[in-house]
Order: C-alpha cells, then structure tokens, then sequence
C-alpha cells in the first residue's frame, strides 16, 4: 500500500496505509489486486472501485460468498462511492477518502422527490458481455494471472462503454449488463461501442461473448443510479445464455435489430424457444 499523502483519492486501512484509487481498482485475496485483503473470508476478486468520470466513483460486490459490505448494508447493486465511506470486506474495513457524492435532498425538496424513486419505465438498450468458459479459465490459470487478465478485459470494456456514452448497471463475476437509454443518438452510439467490443474480441486472449436487446425496463433504484429489472431485463440474461448454446459470440434480438438497422448489418440465426419465456424468439449474428 501507498503511504504517500498526496495523492487526493485512495483507501485508508486501519494503520492508516493508503492506497491510491486510479481509474479501476480491485480488491481481494489475490495478490494481484491492487488492495489485498488477506482474510480466506475474501474472494481472490471480491470487489471493484470504478471510476466513471463526471459519475464519480462506484464500489461494486464481484459475485463473492460472503459479500461487500457499505457502511455496514451488504452491496446489492454498483454503489456511488461518498468522502468517508467505510468498505468492509471479510472484517477488513477500508475508508474512501474522495469526491463526496451529491448532497442529500433538502427537507423541502424531499416532499416532491423521494431519496427512493417510484418505480420506473423507460425504453433503452441493454448489453451483456460474457467470458467464455471462465470457469474452465480460473482452473487453467493461477489466481494472479486470472485476476490481471480478467481485471484488464474488465477496465478495457468499460471504458468503452463510457467512451460511448453508456453506463454500466451491474458486473455479473465474469461479465457484465451496461445500458443506453433509448434517444435519437443512442443507436450510433451503441454501433460504436459493438464494433470496439468486436475488435477486443478479435484481439483479446480473452474470450467473451456480447448480446444486445432493446426493451421497456424499470428502476427503482436510488437517486445517482440505476438497477434495472423487469422481464426484458431476464429476457436479455436467457439471450445470453443462448448465444453460449449456440456457440455464437454476438447475438441481436429481434427488437435490437430493428431498431438499429440499418446501421449495424445482421444476418438471420434462427428461432429458438427461451427458458421462462412462451414462443420461439428470432435472433440476428452480426
């Protein structure tokens, strides 16, 4: 850990270590993660602290066993990091000291604008990016070696995201759900941010498969953030799920493909039934 005081971002440990927090920064057991918590209660990938920009900073749980934890209530969802958040991670608690998140609502304000949304319609573009056979991967690879090469697809997939003006609603483990709202730039948008993901594909050591749909989602997140849900929302984990069966690497609902076309060219895969779902849905290559 870094003991330096300049820098204007970082976790403090109990002794009082630094480290700095610079773009993405991963904590767990893995001696390759920029803050090791060395507790056999952590994942060797636990968690994530990611930066987006002008969003500030959002701390979310990696799928571990035994959770993150922020001020004390257990990350559910990619949590906006606050000046003097304390993180606890297998009974090792680390304060961020940054950016503070936007201020509370006043007690005014709170009259017409709840701290909690009411549940939430929107229309919007919804991506997930998958690892290819990652469990098969951590068997082959050291927990090091896993951890760099995952943490880098990891970083070099949302920047892309951002780079493009989407935002990232959840990291699944080994993979992750990011987002457009529906607007009369967001398909060139999304056009941009698939053809980067494909050229990371091609380039990449990293195998990893994407989907795209587009849908009617809700939130009912807290103010500063999403956590879409909904049946489109499952709708677009089975499509992903069938692209693994199919062998496919990218896959467009019906939906997507009509409204991105004719920006982005698709071929016909087939059509195929998806668990949950009644009928047979047609799905687009591209």
């Amino acid at each position: 850990m870094d003991n330096s005081g300049t820098r204007s971002i970082w976790l403090e440990a109990p002794g009082g270590q630094r480290t700095p927090v610079r773009g993405s920064c991963f904590l767990g057991r893995s001696a390759a993660c920029e803050v090791v918590i060395a507790n056999a209660k952590a994942s060797r990938q636990h968690a994530l602290i990611h930066g987006q920009q002008e969003r500030g900073f959002w701390l979310t749980d990696l799928g571990s066993a035994n959770g993150t934890y922020l001020n004390g209530r257990r990350v559910g969802q990619p949590c906006r990091l606050s000046d003097g958040d304390v993180i606890t991670i297998a009974e090792v608690a680390l304060t961020f000291i940054g950016p503070k998140a936007p201020p509370p609502l006043t007690a005014d304000s709170a009259m017409t604008q709840p701290t909690i949304d009411k549940v939430r319609q929107f229309t919007c573009w919804l991506l997930i990016a998958d690892i290819e056979g990652s469990t098969q991967l951590l068997r082959e690879l050291s927990p090091e070696e896993a951890t760099r090469i995952i943490g880098q697809w990891l970083s070099a997939c949302a920047k892309i995201i951002h780079q493009q003006q989407g935002d990232l609603d959840k990291f699944l483990g080994d993979g992750f759900l990011a987002y457009w709202l529906a607007g009369s730039s967001a398909a060139a948008s999304v056009v941009a941010a698939l053809a980067a993901l494909k050229t990371l594909q091609e380039a990449a050591d990293l195998p990893f498969r994407i989907v795209l749909h587009y849908a009617q989602v809700s939130s009912a997140a807290p103010i500063g953030g999403q956590s879409l849900t909904g049946q489109e929302v499952n709708f677009v984990f089975r499509l992903e799920k069938l692209a693994g069966r199919l062998r496919q690497r990218r896959l467009l609902s019906e939906p997507a493909r009509a409204a991105i076309n004719p920006l982005l060219p698709s071929t016909f895969n087939g059509r195929y039934a998806l668990q949950g779902f009644v009928g047979e849905f047609p799905v687009y290559c591209f």
